[in-house]
């Protein structure tokens, strides 16, 4: 699941430096004896105490206890910030961007949905479709035509093609979403979630030629994914040629040694050619 962080990245710092600049009567934040953080949060709770308005330590706090998957306490934080302004764009979309990182899509739902009730952009706009398409609900439908309807730029119109192609996968309309990944690709040719997509439906569907081909197609547009190779790999392994999936996996493996399935089907096919 993602979101759409670097158009809005400024926009996010710039309403949160307002928010705090307009709470200079904020109480400060205690450390507290035996606290449970690590020494450089206590730091920068000390700081914050002696500097209680400053926008780049509060921001930085939230980041580093969400780094450290104390996603609750930042959570926290921000929803001191929402209590003192609740009409605070930043803030709001911040909460939902923590509430996918604690895996609540309840909670990400309601604050990207607060967010886009103070300012409907296509970045929220298309963050909340990506979740409801997780969820099978139409609503997402409805967010990525009004992105279209709008005519941004073709990043967005990709990302909307893209996330309604979700949505008609996720529901078991495979043709449907062939169709919208497809419209997707022709607005980003570079879109490589789209191939894969695609070539995932193929291979599910048994047809394994036809998901090789839109493999090695990914694989040609960004040879540095691992992803693409993999699959092409477990394609070829399918059809029966082994000597190549043996070579796709081992690429795969060396571009991203985290897959421990391609390591697994590299001493597997080893294992039965000897």
């Amino acid at each position: 699941m993602w979101v759409f962080l670097e158009m809005r990245t400024i926009l996010l710092f710039a309403c949160l430096t307002a928010l705090y600049a307009c709470n200079n009567q904020d109480h400060p934040i205690q450390s507290k004896a035996n606290s449970p953080y690590p020494s450089y949060v206590i730091d920068l709770l000390k700081e914050i105490d002696r500097f209680p308005d400053s926008a780049a330590l509060r921001v930085q706090l939230i980041d580093t206890m969400d780094s450290l998957n104390l996603t609750k306490d930042a959570i926290s934080q921000i929803d001191s910030l929402i209590k003192r302004d609740p009409g605070n764009y930043g803030a709001w979309f911040r909460k939902g961007e923590l509430a996918i990182n604690s895996n609540d899509t309840a909670l990400a739902i309601r604050s990207f949905s607060s967010a886009a009730n103070i300012y409907s952009n296509p970045d929220v706009i298309l963050t909340l479709a990506n979740l409801y398409a997780a969820q099978k609900n139409k609503l997402a439908l409805e967010l990525c035509n009004s992105v279209i309807a709008q005519k941004p730029d073709r990043t967005y119109i990709a990302h909307s093609y893209y996330i309604v192609g979700l949505f008609y996968a996720n529901t078991g309309n495979t043709g449907a979403a062939i169709e919208n990944f497809n419209t997707c690709i022709q607005q980003n040719y570079f879109y490589i979630d789209a191939y894969l997509e695609v070539g995932w439906i193929y291979f599910d569907q048994q047809k394994y030629t036809a998901a090789k081909e839109i493999f090695e197609t990914a694989t040609a547009v960004k040879p540095t994914d691992a992803r693409g190779h993999y699959w092409t790999a477990k394609c070829l392994e399918k059809l029966g040629n082994l000597q190549k999936a043996l070579n796709a996996y081992q690429l795969a493996f060396n571009l991203d040694n985290s897959l421990l399935e391609a390591s697994e089907a590299i001493s597997r096919i080893k294992a039965a050619k000897k």
